[in-house]
């Protein structure tokens, strides 16, 4: 089938009734998912093209419902009530996960039992950016796929390809953090040059809970922009961060919580690779890493991921929050 990932192909070649692909953002999940699912129904054209579209009939998306961000258990539970059911048309059923940390804990434990005695025709295609995303007990009756992330080549020729410029394009393909966010800036032609200047005047010394705001927000260049204000006050361990930052970041869902940790670290990084990366060139990141300095950006991601994962296994938001901001080396050091 033409576009189909080579992760796909792999999994036709297993009987692993549960498969966990672990993918970077910037890839589109629920795409990403259908693709992997579609050879598992079936290797006609036919079939594969009706499940890349989510049309199959022997295809069951575990999504949340209408106006809900978690996975409960009433969908699982309905799941479990199809599987009694032997497959319409393809030769097994494929339950796709294709956010599989919106599952809520009875979710999952529900989730879990089923996965321990599939029923012979069906199959998992869960995704997940972490493993530690999901209980362990799930990860351990899944066969683990790392999918590595799009070539930042390729972001550069699609956003290119939409009429950015060179220089404008690989700057873009750094703001990429979320699914969809690709698809966004691709859609339209804009003055990137002036919203990126745009979004840095209106977030420079605003208040926290505005930029906090912007920064859990949908527009990806307002967003990254946010995020790298953000990325400065914690290494200066800024007062207002660590009292009403920390409070208004506490109020959050753990999923959106998770989420903004996740681009909180890809920015950090983003801040590390700067100089040796030409896409940097148009923006002057690596003014910002001189300024915080290398040691305190690589404790900064430490402190980070390391708040990601406590929060994965529901530690106190707000604790989590503070341990990562009271980092020893607050400050900017320098280089």
């Amino acid at each position: 089938m033409k576009g189909r990932s080579a992760a796909g192909s792999a999994a036709t070649k297993t009987d692993a009734a549960a498969t966990l692909y672990l993918v970077p953002r910037a890839i589109d999940r629920l795409d990403e998912g259908r693709r992997l699912a579609a050879p598992l129904l079936s290797d006609t054209e036919a079939d594969a093209s009706r499940a890349v579209r989510g049309a199959h009939p022997d295809l069951i998306e575990l999504t949340p419902p209408e106006k809900k961000e978690r996975i409960g258990i009433d969908q699982v539970r309905e799941l479990i009530h199809s599987a009694q059911f032997s497959p319409v048309q393809a030769r097994r059923k494929v339950c796709l996960i294709h956010r599989a940390e919106a599952l809520t804990p009875e979710a999952a434990n529900a989730l879990l039992k089923i996965m321990e005695e599939p029923p012979r025709d069906l199959a998992f295609v869960v995704l997940a950016e972490h493993p530690s995303d999901l209980l362990p007990t799930i990860v351990s009756r899944c066969r683990s796929v790392r999918i590595p992330p799009p070539a930042r080549e390729e972001i550069v020729r699609r956003l290119s390809a939409a009429g950015h410029a060179e220089d404008d394009a690989a700057w873009l393909a750094r703001v990429a953090l979320r699914d969809g966010d690709l698809d966004r800036l691709t859609e339209t032609r804009f003055d990137v040059a002036a919203a990126r200047d745009a979004a840095s005047t209106e977030l420079r010394d605003g208040p926290v809970v505005d930029t906090i705001d912007v920064a859990l927000g949908d527009d990806p260049i307002r967003r990254y922009e946010a995020l790298l204000a953000l990325v400065g006050r914690i290494a200066k361990q800024d007062a207002e961060l660590l009292t009403i930052g920390v409070r208004t970041l506490a109020q959050q869902d753990r999923e959106m919580l998770s989420r903004f940790l996740l681009e909180l670290l890809a920015v950090t990084f983003d801040l590390i690779r700067a100089p040796f990366d030409p896409g940097g060139d148009r923006r002057p990141l690596p003014e910002i890493r001189k300024r915080i300095g290398a040691k305190r950006l690589q404790e900064l991601c430490t402190a980070i991921d390391s708040a990601h994962r406590s929060l994965a296994v529901y530690g106190p938001p707000e604790a989590v929050l503070l341990s990562m901001m009271l980092t020893p080396g607050g400050g900017t050091d320098g280089e």
